[in-house]
């Protein structure tokens, strides 16, 4: 195990504010058979002359730099495609690793393809704030959980780590997804099967958010509301309905049932604006119910199966009654 070289595949835009911390947790780690490929996507701060800092005490840390801006879903998939071996984590710029991630992971790992943990939130001092990014609200999933994926992702690119060989299967990513750990998951559960740790094995960074309060009377806001809400649940099913696409063109997809609720979901949601109910979709969701909807708690699962069954119709039916 000690002789296994793990690839530490990092992207980096504008990171200097945190950099230092993750290279630092990464540099630390107690398995040191590694490598830190870091593409950099055109960052205009001082995060390439951190990096070529820290590169010139560490023989470990290769740096590429963009000689034009590739966006991070492009970014990665370069990054990743630059690794040697035998293992590839992700990271983010800004997170800071548990010492013994790594060797706590090939420890674990097995025959599985892909391991994973939860991750600790801390907020920009690097203090925690005694909340985790997927837990208690969702549930980490396992095995060749494939159905468990298709909706909610839980397995975060910046706490996983993979096998090479899974790289030709999950490269390029399809043009249709929104993040590159959906894929990269929803592939190697298909592929074989995932696992994880129950200890979360990095912290995230949560940047505390600015909102700013206009002050409106509720005459004059309920109209504007309906109307934002109907227009993000459109978006979300025109999003959900390309990554579907995108994950029934997987050439490792083999099991029908899979396939036929694919199928159905992208139906359903190409049609969402005129459907009042799909019970079609209900119905198969109630077969698949506690694989479905695997992420999240048992006490959920059937009325969630009910909610994703709705079309825009009953979604506007409710608002107006509200």
């Amino acid at each position: 195990m000690r002789t296994t070289v793990v690839s530490i595949a990092m992207c980096t835009f504008n990171g200097e504010a945190f950099i230092e911390d993750q290279l630092n947790s990464i540099l630390h780690q107690t398995h040191n058979n590694i490598e830190i490929v870091i593409s950099d996507d055109q960052s205009s701060d001082r995060t390439v002359e951190i990096i070529k800092t820290y590169q010139k005490k560490d023989s470990r840390i290769k740096l590429y730099e963009n000689k034009v801006n590739l966006g991070f879903l492009k970014n990665f998939e370069k990054v990743i495609s630059l690794c040697k071996g035998e293992y590839i984590a992700l990271a983010d710029q800004d997170d800071i690793w548990k010492e013994y991630k790594i060797e706590k992971f090939l420890k674990h790992i097995g025959k599985h393809i892909l391991i994973y943990s939860d991750a600790l939130i801390i907020d920009k001092e690097s203090k925690e704030t005694g909340d985790e990014l997927i837990r208690p609200h969702n549930v980490l999933c396992k095995g060749a959980c494939n159905k468990s994926l298709l909706l909610y992702n839980v397995v975060s690119g910046n706490t996983m780590m993979f096998h090479k060989k899974l790289v030709p299967y999950i490269l390029p990513i399809h043009q249709n997804m929104t993040y590159h750990d959906s894929w990269i998951a929803f592939i190697a559960a298909t592929h074989s099967s995932i696992t994880y740790t129950d200890e979360a094995m990095i912290y995230y960074r949560r940047y505390p958010e600015q909102v700013t309060h206009t002050i409106k009377t509720k005459e004059h806001n309920i109209f504007r509301k309906i109307r934002i809400k109907m227009q993000k649940q459109i978006t979300n099913a025109k999003l959900r309905e390309q990554e579907l696409i995108a994950f029934k063109s997987v050439k490792l997809m083999q099991d029908k049932e899979t396939l036929i609720l694919i199928e159905t979901f992208i139906l359903h949601f190409k049609k969402f604006k005129k459907i009042f109910f799909n019970y079609t979709l209900y119905k198969l969701l109630k077969k698949y119910l506690h694989e479905v909807f695997a992420t999240l708690p048992n006490t959920k699962r059937n009325k969630m199966a009910r909610r994703v069954s709705k079309g825009l119709k009953i979604h506007l039916y409710s608002l107006y009654l509200f």
